[in-house]
């Protein structure tokens, strides 16, 4: 297991590369996957030359833990992820949905290798509120629980 959050980034951010690079490969120009932890996302837009395809990047004083930049001719679309060590909670998912709704990603990844507290499974689950996990029309959030051994996803235990 991880003994920090921060020991997680290199596992989640070379898994999230390669699902992108999958999904979006093809048409993207660039797939940049990013440890953004420990500064705004400004300051990312700013170093990436990317303020043009942000009008309101000044505003982004937010710092998810990781931030995938899929790069395309006329548009950069953003995909966050928040990693946890310990079980996932409704401030957890609060936290995700705030930052979401101000920079607008095409989704967000909530993760921990201890996947889901009681509150929150039997919100999404027991009571079928997935209707959360929705920050736009069609974005929305994906509550995931990580493999430590198989450094991938435990689709069984996660909401996508």
């Amino acid at each position: 297991m991880y003994k920090s959050e921060i020991d997680m980034y290199p596992d989640i951010i070379q898994w999230l590369d390669k699902r992108l690079n999958e999904k979006y490969g093809k048409k993207a120009k660039k797939i940049i996957v990013l440890d953004t932890h420990d500064s705004d996302l400004s300051n990312f837009i700013i170093k990436l030359n990317y303020q043009k395809f942000f009008p309101e990047f000044t505003t982004y004083k937010i710092r998810q833990d990781i931030t995938g930049f899929i790069e395309y001719e006329d548009k950069v679309d953003l995909v966050f992820v928040e990693c946890k060590n310990t079980k996932l909670n409704l401030i957890n998912l609060s936290q995700l949905i705030g930052y979401s709704c101000i920079a607008l990603p095409i989704f967000s990844i909530l993760i921990a290798p201890q996947g889901m507290g009681t509150t929150l499974s039997k919100l999404l689950n027991s009571f079928n509120r997935k209707d959360i996990l929705e920050f736009r029309p069609n974005r929305r959030i994906q509550v995931l629980k990580w493999d430590y051994n198989k450094k991938d996803i435990d689709r069984m235990n996660s909401v996508v």
